[in-house]
């Protein structure tokens, strides 16, 4: 993982190791022609704590830092793009265009940085091996929730979604130790995840996590931990954006990794049942011939 992303995602910081990284996305232009002094003053820590968090980012000390931190800051490698605050009251449509699809890009390759492959390969062999497949996830993430639903009938699995929270609760006092339950939830510590979390547990169930970096209770206790990009904040923010696409490219990866394990059998069967079932191959065959 590079500087940059070291500093921007933060994990394994301690509060006061992300309060300093904060300062150093919000004032990089002046942090770049600081001493090491004058950095620990307007961080209001130390010399002995401003160079140990040098050390925890990867680098030999703040010398090394500040001049490779100027090189990020001066080829604009920081977010151009404010993710809670996309746009403002006097933006203009093309500013918003601009900057919602910026959010998109960066996004991805946020989720790219911070997504553990071996984690990944782990989530779709145990999805891939299992009959039981729960998912749980609340408001936004229920939609996601859904899309993956959605995109298992594709693969011949069948995931067991409840629309009701109350039913969601209910359906993790059956998770058993054959159970595979995914859970998604960006802050990992809301009132309706953590008794689910609970309950899956003292049941033996295993559970995929997709969730940010923080470390919640939902990370604590998954067994295994796919993470979105985590540049949203959980409170101050105009609306779901970073955490939806991200949750939904996860998806979309597990879908593509499940289907490219049986790839020759499962592209037979939908092509297969495309010709028998799809009107719209039909009409437009028939409409075709017609013409000809």
């Amino acid at each position: 993982m590079s500087l940059l992303s070291r500093i921007e995602y933060q994990s394994g910081f301690s509060e006061l190791e992300k309060k300093i990284a904060d300062y150093l996305i919000e004032h990089k232009e002046d942090v770049i022609h600081m001493n090491l002094k004058e950095l620990a003053k307007a961080t209001y820590t130390s010399t002995a704590t401003i160079s140990r968090f040098c050390k925890k980012v990867g680098e030999k000390n703040f010398n090394d830092f500040r001049v490779h931190f100027a090189e990020v800051t001066q080829s604009q490698s920081f977010a151009t793009v404010n993710f809670n605050r996309p746009f403002l009251p006097d933006s203009s449509v093309g500013e918003i265009q601009y900057n919602i699809s910026d959010i998109y890009k960066q996004t991805i390759d946020g989720t790219n940085l911070v997504l553990d492959l071996n984690e990944l390969n782990r989530a779709v062999d145990c999805i891939d091996q299992t009959n039981i497949i729960d998912i749980f996830g609340f408001g936004d993430s229920y939609l996601t929730a859904q899309l993956f639903e959605h995109k298992m009938t594709y693969v011949n699995k069948y995931v067991n979604l409840k629309a009701i929270p109350t039913e969601q609760n209910q359906q993790a006092l059956y998770t058993n130790k054959d159970t595979v339950a995914i859970v998604i939830s960006y802050s990992g510590e809301t009132n309706e995840i953590k008794p689910i979390v609970e309950r899956i547990k003292i049941n033996g169930g295993t559970i995929i996590a997709i969730t940010s970096l923080n470390n919640s209770f939902l990370r604590k206790n998954a067994d295994i931990c796919l993470t979105m990009c985590s540049k949203e904040n959980i409170i101050n923010k105009i609306g779901v954006f970073s955490s939806k696409i991200s949750s939904d490219y996860i998806i979309d990866l597990i879908y593509s990794m499940i289907f490219q394990k049986h790839y020759h059998d499962l592209m037979i069967n939908k092509v297969s049942m495309g010709y028998r079932w799809d009107y719209r191959r039909n009409e437009t065959t028939q409409e075709k011939g017609k013409e000809e």
